[in-house]
Formats: C-alpha cells, sequence, structure tokens
C-alpha cells in the first residue's frame, strides 16, 4: 500500500447503491486514504460515506459533471502533498494488490503518466487495449494485457488510472466542458501528445463493468452491445466531435479506431438495444451541439426530444 503522502484514492459518486460502501473500503484497504467527491447525492448517502474510516467526502450539492469533481479530488490530493491520484468510478472494487502492482509498474516505466490495471468484467472477458500498428502508425490494433506489461497504450478508462499529479497539473486538469464521457480519452491524448506514456500493468486487476452489457447474437456472430441510456448517447457524440476537432491529426490511429467504433456502436444499438429511435436522435443532436461548439450538461430542451 502506498504512504499517503505519495498516493491517495478520489472517487466519483452521484446517487450511488448500497454496494458502494464495500468498493469505497476496497479502495481505502488499497489507497489508504480515498477522496469521495460526490455530485449531489442525498446528505444520508454523503453522511454514510464520510463514516467509513480512511474516507474524506467533498459534498458538490449537485451534479457539476465527472470532469469538475475528478479535478476537486485531484486538488485535494495535491493539497495534501500527493504524487499521485488513482480515480475510481462509484461501481468499480480494486483487488488486493493492485496499488502495489500500478506502482511497480510506474517504477519500470519512468516514462508513464499514468498506469492502469487490467479491467475484469462480470463475464471474465478480457479487455482489448488500443495501440497503433508498430509498423504503420496511421492503423491501429487491440491486444489484452496478458503476462508482461503493456508500455505504451493510446487511452484507458477513468477507474483506476493511476495519474501522476505533476503531470495533471501541467495539462491543465480533466476537461470541465465535458461534463462526462470522452473525459478519460482526451486526457489520455494530451498525455501521449505531450511526450508522455499511458502503461497497462498486467497484475494490477480491477473489477468494473463497462456500460449495462449484454450478449446478443447476429448471423451467428456473438456481440456485447452497452445499452446505454440515450443522454449518454447524447455525450458520447457531441464529446466525440471535440476530440475529433482537437486530436484527429495529431493521433491518426485514435481517429481511425474511433470513427470503427462510432459506426460499430451504431449497428449495436440497431441491432439489439430497445430505444433505437431515442438513441439515434440523441447521437445525432449530440453530434450537431459537438459541431456547434456546444459544451457543458446537455440542455434540457435536447433532453426532452430523447426522453
Amino acid at each position: 500500500m502506498a504512504a499517503w503522502s505519495e498516493l491517495c484514492g478520489v472517487v466519483v459518486t452521484y446517487h450511488p447503491d448500497e454496494q458502494v460502501t464495500e468498493n469505497v473500503r476496497a479502495m481505502v484497504g488499497e489507497c489508504g486514504h480515498v477522496v469521495v467527491v460526490d455530485n449531489g447525492s442525498t446528505p444520508a448517502i454523503c453522511a454514510r460515506l464520510a463514516g467509513i474510516p480512511g474516507v474524506e467526502v467533498i459534498a458538490l450539492g449537485e451534479n457539476l459533471g465527472v470532469a469538475t469533481a475528478l479535478n476537486r479530488g485531484a486538488r485535494r490530493a495535491v493539497a495534501q502533498g500527493c504524487r499521485w491520484v488513482v480515480t475510481f468510478d462509484q461501481d468499480s472494487r480494486p483487488q488486493p494488490g493492485m496499488i502495489a502492482a500500478l506502482q511497480a509498474t510506474a517504477e519500470a516505466q519512468p516514462g508513464a503518466a499514468i498506469v492502469v490495471p487490467c479491467v475484469v468484467e462480470p463475464d471474465g472477458s478480457d479487455y482489448r487495449w488500443l495501440r497503433p500498428r508498430p509498423q504503420t502508425r496511421w492503423l491501429f490494433q487491440r491486444i489484452p494485457c496478458r503476462g508482461a506489461d503493456l508500455p505504451a497504450v493510446t487511452a484507458a478508462i477513468t477507474s483506476g488510472s493511476m495519474v501522476e499529479l505533476k503531470t495533471w497539473q501541467e495539462l491543465g486538469g480533466f476537461e470541465e466542458s465535458f461534463f462526462i464521457d470522452y473525459i478519460d480519452v482526451e486526457f489520455c491524448l494530451r498525455v501521449i501528445r505531450s511526450g508522455r506514456r499511458v502503461a497497462v500493468s498486467s497484475k494490477a486487476k480491477l473489477d468494473h463493468r463497462l456500460g449495462n452489457r449484454a450478449p446478443g447474437v447476429f448471423l451467428g456472430h456473438a456481440f456485447r452491445p452497452m445499452h446505454h441510456q440515450a443522454f449518454r448517447h447524447y455525450y458520447i457524440a457531441r464529446n466525440r466531435v471535440r476530440v475529433w476537432r482537437k486530436h484527429a491529426m495529431a493521433v491518426p490511429h485514435w481517429a481511425l479506431f474511433d470513427f470503427c467504433f462510432a459506426n460499430y456502436n451504431t449497428f449495436r444499438v440497431l441491432a439489439f438495444e430497445d430505444r433505437k429511435w431515442s438513441k439515434l436522435k440523441a447521437t445525432f443532436l449530440g453530434t450537431w451541439d459537438g459541431l456547434k461548439g456546444k459544451e457543458g450538461p446537455c440542455p434540457e430542451i435536447r433532453a426532452r426530444a430523447f426522453r
């Protein structure tokens, strides 16, 4: 376990279920100290979390978005003299030894400003990491992390990421105008464009569910659609446009992957998910607002259109 002077955890909460208590206890067991930044949950929930030994709660009183909450937590970590912060989602749980494994990878990869664990999904499937093809840098490949660490990948999810606070400060923190979605991707792209790296620790494990995956079969092929709610499709589409404008030319293999994934995800919505029209409408409106440079929370007039 890292010393408090070196590292702390930050978890963003928003009306969590009962399982969050055990998740946060596991985070404290790994990190030693955890800052819970709450985006508008009830006072009772905040009090319950504050009662966990090793937990400090910053109650924002309203939903200010994931990036704002992460930045508040990271600032608190800086104020406490930490060098690293480990960010978590409320529904994630670190497996024993995760932090020690992340630290070992950070020591072995001094150029890494973000070190992340392997994601263990409920169905046991391997998470595959994006990186450029070695011989053709504008093409991409996706590989699992097995055995050895991956010293350089393109992007990582927020949960479980161990972020160097010096780099976080130099790059201006997480992009608060995104509110939710693409926050982790955009920050990772800034990190690699700055000359630092995102590394994956093969021995660090995080229990985490990506979306609300449910298996589906089409023409004999298995798929795992995300089943996001319509409002998430709005933010994904809007913020995708903004990230493309900022990073696509500089990181072409990521842009090619993201374009392919966007179309693949639309197919999964049409083939397997409910409320197809609402989700497609949210995607269209999000893309339109992204082209117009909209940012922050989704306007109520937009939410009513696909609710």
